[in-house]
């Protein structure tokens, strides 16, 4: 069943402000994915992103923006 997603933030659009954005990870060499729970701005993500890329090198981290479901 298809359904309709509002985005927290432009989608065109990122200005380090913006807040609906979220760090979200993957495995370089896997399927395994996932995302952290916690909300903040776009700066704020990407900053958190590049910290946790500097630390951990077999995963892939980037601010995702939260989508939430319109039904």
């Amino acid at each position: 069943m298809a359904g309709v997603y509002i985005n927290r933030a432009d989608s065109l659009l990122h200005r380090d402000g913006d807040a609906g954005y979220r760090v979200a990870w993957k495995l370089k060499y896997g399927f395994e994915k996932s995302r952290f729970d916690d909300e903040m701005n776009y700066g704020e993500a990407k900053q958190k992103a590049a910290e946790l890329q500097a630390k951990d090198k077999d995963k892939v981290y980037w601010p995702e923006m939260i989508m939430d479901p319109h039904f």
